[in-house]
């Protein structure tokens, strides 16, 4: 028999395969039984705070402090600065003044002193040649003192020489100024300046109403702030300006005034 009438057998059927995995897919590996030890579940792990980064430091926990530092220690105060010594302002005697070494060889005694006070200086006379030395300020032309600026006096109760004359003199030609005092007694009178300066009228007129100095030499020595018959001078220490001139006021306003 030829191999073409031979029975051929009938062919098992392939099985078929599950397609290959792709190359860039891997095979999963079949899960593993798991092992009796392993069988019962882990303990989830406690949750780590997360850890610092690279830049930050560890910050250390407070170390808990000991009763005896437990309270902060107060700052000390710092001390107060030392306040500046104000510095007090008082007369200085004049050195190498010429007006004062001028007036000293013409009236030897009769200047008492020479004092500058905030650069202004001062010439302290005796009433016995003040007027001598009025004149002299004024007709020299080497001071040439030839406006009176005012006169006036101060009140020292209780001194020997109670009054101060006070006189303040300019020379337009020297562009200077200059101050004159005189002490007097309550009895004493000053020679009136009124021959030398005129608008010593009534300067002189005010400081015998405030003051009760008398002039000698004024031509018309009367009241030129308060009534002729005013009775007291309200610029001495001594007079109660509360009360003052009660008989003036009952007389002339037909008011009796009593202090608070």
């Amino acid at each position: 028999m030829s191999e073409e009438d031979e029975p051929k057998q009938p062919q098992k059927p392939e099985s078929p395969e599950a397609p290959a995995p792709e190359a860039e897919e891997k095979e999963t590996a079949a899960p593993s039984e798991p092992s009796p030890e392993s069988a019962a579940p882990e303990k989830p792990e406690s949750p780590e705070a997360p850890g610092p980064e690279a830049g930050e430091k560890e910050t250390p926990a407070p170390s808990e402090p000991s009763p005896k530092s437990a309270a902060p220690k107060k700052a000390a105060k710092p001390a107060p600065p030392k306040a500046a010594k104000k510095k007090v302002l008082s007369y200085e005697d004049l050195e190498e003044d010429t007006l004062l070494q001028k007036l000293k060889e013409k009236f030897s005694e009769g200047i008492v002193s020479g004092q500058s006070f905030l650069k202004q200086p001062t010439y302290t006379v005796s009433v016995d040649c003040l007027y001598d030395v009025m004149i002299e300020l004024k007709d020299s032309p080497d001071w040439d003192f030839d406006y009176l600026i005012d006169l006036t006096a101060l009140d020292y109760l209780g001194d020997e020489q109670r009054f101060c004359m006070v006189y303040h003199l300019y020379s337009y030609k020297h562009d200077r100024l200059i101050r004159i005092k005189a002490r007097i007694s309550e009895e004493e009178a000053v020679p009136s300046v009124t021959s030398i300066w005129k608008t010593a009228n009534w300067m002189e007129r005010e400081v015998y109403d405030m003051f009760g100095i008398d002039f000698s030499g004024h031509d018309d020595l009367k009241r030129i702030l308060l009534p002729d018959d005013w009775h007291g001078h309200p610029l001495r220490k001594d007079y109660d300006i509360k009360l003052q001139d009660q008989a003036w006021i009952k007389k002339h306003l037909n008011i009796i005034k009593t202090p608070a």
